[in-house]
């Protein structure tokens, strides 16, 4: 049953919601299904199978059947579970995917009762929503996102040798959001390290701080604004993140050689 319309060239689209309080020892498989579905373990155990290999899951525990990817599944015997499943597929899936446990596995094994209560609390969301799609279609969605964030890809413990790692989503951060008023803190909590665990893997790996590597990210993105548009040298200060355009023109004829006046001239 295909409740959403959405085309095969969609994003992301989810296409059923269900749940089943199971009877013990009742088994599907196995077998293959068309697009990705998602089960959550709401209560009791069971076995999930693949590639010959079994996987007891419970309350809390997800596993994800991949397109056209044969499994089977079994409610355990004296503590049957209640699983709760999606249907989705699109084209974005494998990029969404990658960010999550199922980059490398099929299964979301629970390491908390916490964390196994909100990943249950997000599929009884995305239950309701599901059947309140058609008022609002893309609330699905929303909570289908909201709980492939609890799981998320585990990060690496900190260490020199995850050091690259660090950088690289300190870079991802400061490349997407240059054109903000940004702190190198406000880059350091979204890596989850210190300020100065920042600055010294950017010294280490790149030999300029990560307030130098920022400042030369916006300047790098004016002076190709400069050659390939039309917008006044305020529009490019303020849209490179600069307070104004003075501070701008100083920042970029100190570095660069040439005010941005005479480097679009040149360069055009």
């Amino acid at each position: 049953m295909n409740k959403n319309t959405q085309t095969d060239q969609s994003p992301l689209s989810v296409y059923f919601c269900g749940h089943e309080c199971c009877e013990p020892g009742h088994s599907f498989g196995p077998a293959v299904r068309p697009h990705y579905l998602l089960h959550v373990v709401l209560s009791g155990e069971g076995i999930y199978q693949k590639d010959g290999i079994t996987y007891r899951l419970k309350k809390g525990s997800a596993f994800l059947i991949p397109p056209m990817e044969s499994t089977f599944y079994k409610a355990d015997t004296e503590n049957p579970w209640t699983y709760a499943w999606v249907g989705f597929d699109g084209k974005s899936c494998p990029d969404i995917l990658s960010q999550t446990c199922f980059s490398n596995s099929s299964i979301y094994q629970v390491n908390s009762e916490e964390a196994g209560e909100s990943l249950i609390s997000h599929m009884k969301s995305l239950l309701t929503a599901f059947q309140d799609s058609s008022q609002n279609p893309l609330l699905p969605l929303g909570h289908l996102l909201l709980l492939f964030s609890c799981m998320k890809q585990p990060f690496e413990n900190k260490g020199e040798d995850h050091t690259h790692q660090y950088l690289a989503k300190a870079q991802e951060y400061i490349e997407k959001n240059y054109t903000y008023q940004i702190r190198i803190s406000d880059v350091a909590d979204y890596v989850g390290i210190d300020r100065t665990y920042l600055y010294k893997i950017f010294m280490d790996k790149e030999g300029i701080s990560p307030k130098e590597y920022l400042l030369k990210h916006r300047l790098r993105i004016a002076a190709q604004m400069l050659c390939s548009s039309a917008f006044t040298v305020t529009e490019i200060a303020f849209s490179c993140g600069f307070k104004d355009a003075p501070a701008f023109c100083n920042y970029f004829k100190k570095n660069i050689g040439y005010t941005p006046s005479q480097f679009r001239k040149i360069n055009r």
